[in-house]
């Protein structure tokens, strides 16, 4: 099948170009498309190209881009699908490939944020993308509908790659044979955008529930900002704070507690006639240790409170 249309994507580095090699894939015509996540914070080795898709996006965040790599012409299928023997075909399906680095699992999001690496400035967390790196991919996802007729759609249900309510009691949502895979069938008829969770002969719930919808708007023209219900996301450096917080609230509830329990069982270690006499005739202060508790107390409330409502967005 002859290959048509410009095979080259524009400004995409080929510097892990393996369409020449070992691994170069068939020629076809693509007419849908497939998004992956990494899993990980830079471009896989992918084995040499055992496994690799067609392109690669690497996040820039400092620059708000993303960084394309090619591995195999457009038109020619790549290996980043699992293909079983007797089934359907997967990756010779006319279908065009994007892996984008980052993850779309909770856990290994706040695994990078327990170490220190902060979400969309040093990775990305594609559920929660921000508004420019679906712009990113949009700009690709139009390229391909422009240059080689990739419809402008994408399948509605994106489970979470964790818990969704739409496969309760199931974690990750996504993975394996969820209500979103595919059928055989349906897959062979497939035109249009979906991700790894949808296709048949898999069980890679990637990329989870990235909004592609927004991505698809976007691809259309939409420059209107997404509305939405839910509260704004935090910045990850106020969540790090806020786990400090919480910790260094545990200590000072507990010294309260402490002091607290002190006054009532032994006042006069707080308050002594004879010393309050001496204090008095002398114009010094009396300290109040029961006061200084009830007014530790009320600001360690409006802390706790406070924190409460930053964790609630």
């Amino acid at each position: 099948m002859a290959k048509t249309g410009p095979q080259k994507i524009p400004g995409a580095s080929q510097a892990y170009f393996y369409g020449t090699g070992r691994y170069s894939g068939s020629d076809m015509e693509v007419n849908c498309g497939v998004a992956h996540t990494t899993e990980g914070r830079s471009v896989p080795s992918y084995s040499g190209g055992a496994e690799a898709p067609t392109v690669t996006g690497l996040p820039d965040c400092k620059a708000k881009k993303l960084r394309w790599y090619q591995h195999y012409d457009v038109d020619e299928s790549a290996r980043a699908l699992m293909n079983k023997l007797g089934g359907v075909e997967t990756n010779t399906a006319n279908v065009f490939q994007i892996e984008l680095v980052g993850t779309c699992d909770p856990k290994t999001r706040d695994a990078w944020v327990k170490a220190g690496h902060r979400q969309d400035i040093d990775f990305i967390y594609w559920p929660d993308a921000p508004e420019w790196a679906l712009a990113e991919v949009a700009w690709l996802v139009r390229w391909l509908h422009d240059q080689h007729n990739i419809p402008l759609s994408c399948v509605k249900d994106w489970l979470a790659y964790g818990k969704d309510s739409r496969r309760p009691g199931v974690t990750p949502a996504s993975y394996g044979a969820s209500p979103a895979r595919m059928s055989m069938a349906a897959w062979q008829s497939f035109k249009g955008w979906c991700g790894h969770q949808h296709v048949p002969e898999n069980d890679h719930g990637d990329p989870g529930s990235m909004d592609f919808a927004r991505v698809i708007a976007l691809a259309k023209g939409d420059s209107k900002p997404p509305t939405t219900t839910t509260p704004p996301k935090k910045d990850e450096d106020t969540v790090a704070l806020t786990t400090a917080q919480d910790a260094r609230l545990a200590r000072v509830e507990k010294k309260l507690d402490e002091l607290a329990s002190g006054a009532a069982v032994a006042p006069w270690t707080y308050r002594n006639p004879a010393q309050d006499a001496a204090s008095k005739a002398a114009g010094h202060r009396i300290p109040d240790m029961h006061g200084r508790i009830e007014n530790l107390q009320t600001t360690l409330d409006g802390l706790v409170k406070a924190v409460a409502e930053l964790k609630e967005g």
